[in-house]
């Protein structure tokens, strides 16, 4: 995505309406949806933008399969040169080219939680007998 003429003006907004797909078909089949804007405000280039998609996974407590929307969002500040050491709070921009798939790839993948479970109360495996104790009160013990 060429950014060299919102870069070059203030005030310009670029609105956002993408669609793309990731390489892990098994953890999203479907593809992501973006909407949003990178915008010039007072020579502060952002981007702003919320990504939503399906998520399929293997719950991490019963190991039931599990569907689910997930959705999350994108906030950059832009630039094409730094002024001193290396920073994470920008994202440089040397020929203003912004690979949006690679923006939203990066924040999706922060932002997925450490454990994804099928229900927040999930119960899980028996450790005795492994019965999904969601579905079955295990007489094990």
């Amino acid at each position: 995505m060429n950014l060299e003429s919102v870069f070059a003006n203030s005030g310009v907004v670029l609105p956002i309406n993408a669609s793309f797909s990731l390489d892990d078909d098994l953890l999203f089949p479907e593809p992501v949806q973006v909407h949003g804007e990178v915008r010039n405000r007072s020579g502060v280039v952002t981007l702003q933008a919320s990504f939503s998609t399906h998520l399929c996974f293997d719950c991490d407590r019963c190991a039931e399969f599990s569907t689910c929307e997930y959705s999350g969002t994108v906030f950059q500040t832009l630039v094409r040169e730094l002024n001193g050491d290396e920073s994470d709070e920008f994202t440089l921009l040397p020929d203003a080219q912004l690979d949006l798939t690679e923006a939203v790839r990066e924040e999706l993948y922060l932002q997925l939680p450490s454990k994804l479970l099928c229900t927040p109360d999930c119960r899980g495996l028996c450790l005795g007998c492994g019965a999904n104790l969601n579905h079955t009160i295990c007489t094990c013990k």
